[in-house]
């Protein structure tokens, strides 16, 4: 039997039978197993199709892709793009051996039955991003099995190489030593933790992230070559020991990385001194502390644990601004004027002796004009202080600052760990300033370094796209909030927007939907702006204790300012991977952060089953709809919990704003009150139903 493909491709440009097949290529009935197990392998190789009537097709292709690929639960996917910057809906049939995070090659078709909708699928899997698999031993008859802790598509199944040292019911960490399309083997990586252990569900998550709780062993011998305090001055830094510097921070803050000085001038300008842990004196390039602080790219914090990006050591000892103690600093120093123009703006290394150890609650109080027991100098620095926030959140403001004071939950914990309230964390006048002081800091360093034509490592934030804005505007209209975001906008029109958007209505729903408007900030070599902050430049200088690329940028400062080298090339070539690192880091770490503070809040819900609250409706699905009660906690009301006596259908509008029957209508922004049914503390997941009113 001979067929060609491309005649054959011709032929099926319109569905076809396989007896019409048959008959068209002249194939007898003695060939007629062999052409069923060829149109059988161009099914299983995506080049035909099958369609609702079981004919046999050949789309035209409309376009190819590369991309990577995101499972569901269901078994479809989606691929987003490397050359655009929407995905493509990927049927759970075409999604070959595809896992999630591979690198895919994809064909995109026209549906038969919706000629206005397209599907994609995977013709190639071009790497593999899934190496390991987190999951719980598990028995499926007389045999060892695995069931996966994340997402991965159901209808794989798993083969261990070996069953040695398993154990039931033990959370343990796998490699993937073979793909194939319908199973994986596996191979036994590392035991995390048992079902029956306490708090085994804050255990997998961290190694499911791929996070290193441990720092490696061989950073030890560095360690010990690090001093414990500063001896002997070093004869190039500015001595600031005897100005008035302080630190502000939380109450349970343990490094501090950032002080600050402030002095109103003669002239009636301020100066203001920005000083900050000289972290890149301690850590340099190409050693086991620096690899390792690199794999790390950022500190995470989590409700029951800080895993640090350096040890304690540096971010606790020689590298924190502790009162009382000298210590290496990199300082920006601006001279501002009362409309918040900068005069001049230096950059040099420094020493300091911090005065206080200040908290945020103390110096709010002491805005507050309550009694706190401050010395003179330090009353004196605040008040100064206190004038020139101000000043500069006007300048920002009128520049287009978008504030929009997210309110963010604060998990407290009881003496054995687990979750006793949950508490909006208060923010005060002492918490802006900071925040005042250190984005004009970033931007000042930024700017400095752009404007002599060295290499930056910048903090971007692009733009919303006009699909986002789109969205947001439709939002704003079911509301009845009459305003229209422009879709030709920059940071001042979209401010004022948000202006007029609060006079008509402020509540968290409407500050979640402006969060989804804006795009999430990156680091890049290339300077884009900051929209959010109305920044033209932007870096982070403020945080190298705990995020890398301030101790690149510290790095760079040193190299081209200080020692005054002129080699561009060497940061040239290593700031685009960093910047992509560092950006994929810090998403790893607030993952994390957003999953282990879920399970926290779900924790705290394990003893409310049954009880009721009021809430908000932040997102709308075809399966039902989130709230979001008090405190941050969104609970899910799934459309199985909406049905009444009366079983009428709930339909989702195209908008998916609404999602209504005859009886009752359910719509974005809506407050309704509901009764907790169910909670799943290892996944963090609430399940609740809507009271209805008599």
């Amino acid at each position: 039997m001979q067929i060609n493909n491309e005649q054959l491709f011709a032929f099926l440009k319109q569905p076809k039978s396989f007896i019409e097949i048959a008959r068209k290529f002249n194939i007898t009935f003695n060939e007629n197993a062999q052409l069923s197990s060829y149109l059988s392998h161009l099914l299983e190789s995506h080049l035909i199709f099958k369609n609702h009537k079981g004919l046999y097709f050949s789309p035209k292709i409309l376009s190819s892709h590369i991309g990577v690929f995101h499972s569901t639960q269901k078994g479809f996917g989606f691929v987003e793009l490397k050359d655009h910057q929407n995905s493509v809906f990927i049927p759970a049939k075409f999604t070959s051996s595809a896992q999630d995070y591979d690198e895919v090659k994809i064909n995109v078709f026209q549906d038969e039955l919706k000629p206005d909708k397209t599907y994609g699928v995977v013709t190639k899997v071009i790497s593999r991003k899934l190496k390991f698999l987190i999951g719980k031993v598990i028995k499926n008859g007389d045999y060892f099995d695995f069931e996966p802790y994340n997402s991965f598509k159901n209808e794989v199944f798993f083969r261990w190489v070996s069953t040695k040292n398993l154990v039931l019911g033990e959370f343990v960490k796998v490699e993937i030593l073979e793909y194939q399309k319908k199973f994986l083997k596996i191979a036994l990586v590392q035991n995390i933790a048992n079902e029956n252990e306490k708090f085994w569900y804050l255990k997998v998550p961290i190694v499911d992230s791929g996070v290193e709780v441990e720092f490696n062993s061989n950073i030890e011998e560095e360690l010990k070559q690090i001093p414990d305090a500063i001896e002997t001055i070093e004869p190039n830094r500015v001595d600031l020991r005897s100005s008035t510097i302080v630190t502000i921070d939380g109450d349970d803050t343990k490094d501090f990385d950032d002080a600050i000085s402030v002095e109103k001038l003669e002239n009636n300008n301020y100066k203001l001194g920005v000083h900050i842990a000289d972290v890149s004196y301690y850590v340099k390039e190409d050693t086991f502390l620096d690899d390792e602080a690199a794999t790390r790219g950022t500190s995470i914090y989590l409700p029951n644990m800080v895993i640090p990006m350096l040890p304690e050591k540096l971010s606790n000892g020689i590298c924190s601004l502790n009162p009382n103690l000298d210590r290496y600093t990199i300082t920006m120093e601006a001279e501002i004027d009362k409309y918040g123009n900068n005069l001049s703006v230096k950059i040099y290394p420094s020493v300091i002796n911090s005065k206080a150890r200040l908290t945020y609650n103390q110096v709010n109080k002491y805005y507050e004009n309550q009694e706190i027991s401050f010395t003179n100098e330090v009353k004196l620095l605040l008040d100064d202080a206190l004038e020139l926030a101000k000043i500069l959140r006007k300048y920002k403001e009128n520049q287009g600052y978008v504030n929009l004071e997210i309110e963010e939950t604060k998990v407290i914990l009881d003496e054995e760990g687990y979750t006793k309230d949950l508490q909006i964390k208060k923010s005060g006048i002492s918490e802006a300033l900071i925040e005042d002081f250190m984005v004009r800091a970033n931007e000042n360093v930024s700017e400095f370094l752009a404007k002599r034509k060295f290499p930056v490592i910048y903090r971007i934030h692009d733009k919303p796209d006009i699909e986002r804005i789109e969205e947001f505007n439709g939002v704003l209209k079911s509301l009845g909030v009459n305003v229209v975001i422009p879709y030709q906008l920059d940071s001042k029109s979209f401010a004022d927007a948000v202006e007029k958007i609060k006079e008509q209505r402020l509540d968290n729903f409407i500050k979640i939907m402006i969060l989804r408007t804006m795009q999430k900030a990156v680091y890049s070599p290339v300077n884009h702006g900051h929209f959010g902050l109305a920044s033209k430049f932007y870096s982070h200088f403020t945080s190298p204790i705990r995020r890398y690329p301030d101790l690149l940028l510290h790095r760079i400062i040193r190299h081209f300012l200080f020692e005054h080298k002129k080699d561009l090339l060497h940061f040239e070539r290593i700031l685009e991977f960093q910047s992509k690192s560092t950006s994929e880091l810090e998403q790893r770490a607030q993952t994390l952060e957003r999953k282990v503070v879920s399970i926290k809040k779900t924790e705290y819900f394990s003893s409310r089953i049954g009880q009721k609250y009021r809430g908000q409706i932040t997102s709308i699905k075809k399966f039902g709809f989130f709230v979001e009660l008090e405190n941050n906690v969104d609970v899910l009301v799934h459309i199985s919990d909406l049905q009444t006596n009366e079983q009428e259908e709930f339909i989702l509008s195209d908008d998916s704003f609404t999602l209504a029957n005859k009886f009752y209508k359910y719509q974005l922004g809506q407050f309704v009150e509901v009764e907790i049914l169910s909670i799943d503390i290892p996944f963090g997941k609430i399940s609740a139903k809507v009271v209805l009113k008599n």
